[in-house]
């Protein structure tokens, strides 16, 4: 196996680009670079209050916003899921989906041999 990192394409509300995230189980909620966050919030809905993140990378100051993600299928249907996202103006990182807000809200799993993601509803 190159690269144990597991990558999904994704949809941001009616965008029809997509773009790739990294699936992190120990992320509490799905995070956006911010090139790509200062764009998707002016369609997502803001939520009340300050979050903070504590991460590898230090811990950082944002606010929640939720909207819908389609998750984009290599084979079979995708699948539109209500999100929350935390986006801060310094997040270093790339794009990450969180378990919270977002992988709890369908059925998932990954296969280790083929490194591969799959999902269906709930």
């Amino acid at each position: 196996m190159d690269d144990p990192r597991i990558y999904i394409r994704l949809k941001l509300g009616e965008e029809r680009s997509e773009i790739l995230a990294m699936v992190d189980t120990a992320a509490p909620w799905c995070i956006l670079e911010p090139g790509l966050a200062r764009t998707a919030k002016e369609t997502l809905e803001s939520l009340s209050g300050i979050a903070a993140i504590d991460s590898r990378l230090g811990r950082f100051s944002g606010r929640l916003y939720r909207g819908a993600v389609t998750v984009v299928a290599e084979e079979g249907e995708t699948l539109t899921v209500d999100t929350t996202f935390f986006l801060a103006q310094d997040w270093p990182g790339g794009n990450f989906v969180g378990y919270q807000g977002f992988l709890e809200r369908f059925r998932f799993g990954v296969d280790p041999a083929l490194n591969r993601f799959f999902f269906s509803p709930l």
